[in-house]
């Protein structure tokens, strides 16, 4: 096939291209790439880079479906169940595909059958890596904190000032164990779990102020292999890096094209306004936040960047707005996130408190008015750099979380939004500039 026959098979199927009459520019970049990859090139895996609210979601579904409609096995892979739902959506916008039977996974269950596929699609794969993490059967998390039986035997002659990682031994490993599985308040199941397979897994400590992490890796590369019996096509808003695919979805690097920008970089929409007011503390971020809910009653996201201070501000916050706030705390099991999700998207004006990865760096929010971010992203070190003793690039992790967080907001062009920042950003985002409070509600009254 011919690209000028291609990118008339994508027009015919494209309902969104029925109405518009054009595709993006970063669609027809994405659509050109994706055939270049499919009639020039042979790699197994391509990763492609396009940047967020760049319509990468109704290419991936339009390009499946053509693929599922010539007689190859396809499927669509998310990497958490929410994401699911956007792509069902999504098919309503391909002509045809309702009657298609083009299966939508998350990556827990395509995992299970991944060898049956021709082509595989994974959509938001900068979440990959928080996916395969949050996945309890290759990593189990154990948090700790101060006053906790166990805290002060874990992070012993450790300085909490600073970040404190290392892998632990096998005879550590089944000391804090052992005394888990006989302590009243932690999981007790897990722990004897572990014990009886300790040579399977690998772990790690992460100790912070207050708190500990105990993490436990499952060593087998290929539990967490990604790899189709076909080809493998990944798209991100971030560049992902040959390291991490071939250590979080056993990936090798032999087998990998990259496309798209070098340079994690986001572009800001015309439709949302970006402003940043520095506040003096915690204090005055409270008086801010309810400063500007108190302007106008608004579809309103605010991300937090840890568990803790989420459930602070939530508390402070319901005494104000009571039935306004909806509170996604992270570790929250899927059919909960759920139902607070939906109970949010049924309310005009709506609050939606969330620390959970799921709302930084994947979730479509339709109809969003108002984001804030109280703080700079919090870049936990990754189990990548815990298991290869690396040094963590917190400013790197840090402004990767935070281009997907601000691109939560103004996906779609009529979306009319503003994006507040309640510290001063790295140059990276310049774009974002310094306004008073005063003048952040002039924007929001507009709206």
């Amino acid at each position: 096939m011919s690209y000028s026959d291609w990118m008339q098979s994508m027009e015919i199927a494209s309902k969104k291209y029925e109405r518009f009459g054009a595709f993006l520019p970063a669609q027809q970049l994405l659509l050109r790439q994706i055939y270049d990859s499919l009639t020039k090139r042979s790699e197994k895996v391509v990763s492609f880079t396009a940047p967020p609210a760049s319509g990468k979601t109704h290419i991936i579904t339009l390009c499946a479906y053509f693929l599922a409609d010539k007689g190859f096995k396809t499927c669509i892979v998310t990497p958490n169940a929410e994401l699911k739902q956007d792509f069902k959506n999504e098919l309503l916008e391909v002509n045809g595909a309702t009657k298609s039977c083009l299966p939508i996974e998350s990556i827990t269950t395509y995992r299970k059958r991944r060898s049956t596929f021709d082509y595989v699609l994974v959509d938001e794969a900068h979440d990959l890596r928080s996916a395969i993490e949050l996945d309890t059967s290759i990593v189990k998390s154990f948090h700790l904190e101060e006053g906790d039986p166990l805290f002060d035997h874990v992070s012993m002659d450790i300085d909490k000032k600073t970040y404190n990682t290392k892998e632990l031994n096998i005879e550590t490993c089944t000391d804090i164990l052992k005394e888990m599985s006989r302590t009243d308040g932690y999981p007790k199941a897990e722990a004897k779990f572990l014990l009886g397979r300790l040579s399977q897994w690998r772990a790690f400590e992460v100790v912070f102020g207050k708190s500990c992490d105990l993490k436990f890796l499952l060593a087998d590369p290929k539990k967490r292999s990604l790899l189709p019996k076909g080809r493998l096509f990944i798209f991100s808003a971030t560049r992902l890096e040959p390291e991490e695919l071939e250590f979080y979805c056993n990936i090798p690097r032999n087998i990998l094209r990259t496309v798209g920008e070098r340079k994690t970089t986001f572009v800001p929409k015309p439709n949302v306004a970006y402003r940043y007011c520095a506040c003096s503390g915690d204090e005055d971020k409270l008086s801010r936040i309810t400063e500007l809910l108190k302007t106008k009653s608004l579809p309103t996201l605010i991300l937090m960047n840890n568990n803790s201070k989420c459930l602070l501000l939530s508390e402070e916050i319901s005494k104000t707005f009571g039935n306004r706030l909806v509170l996604v705390p992270s570790g929250l099991k899927y059919q909960e996130r759920v139902k607070a999700f939906d109970t949010f998207t049924n309310l005009q004006d709506g609050i939606l408190l969330t620390s959970s990865n799921v709302y930084w760096e994947g979730i479509t929010i339709k109809n969003l008015k108002l984001l804030i971010i109280p703080n700079i992203p919090f870049p936990q070190p990754t189990i990548l750099e815990l298991a290869e003793r690396k040094a963590t690039e917190y400013h790197k992790i840090a402004n990767r979380r935070l281009i997907q967080g601000i691109g939560r907001i103004g996906r779609l062009p009529q979306d009319r939004g503003v994006c507040l920042l309640l510290f001063a950003p790295s140059s990276t985002f310049k774009y974002v500039k310094n306004s008073s409070i005063d003048d952040v509600k002039s924007f929001i009254s507009d709206l």
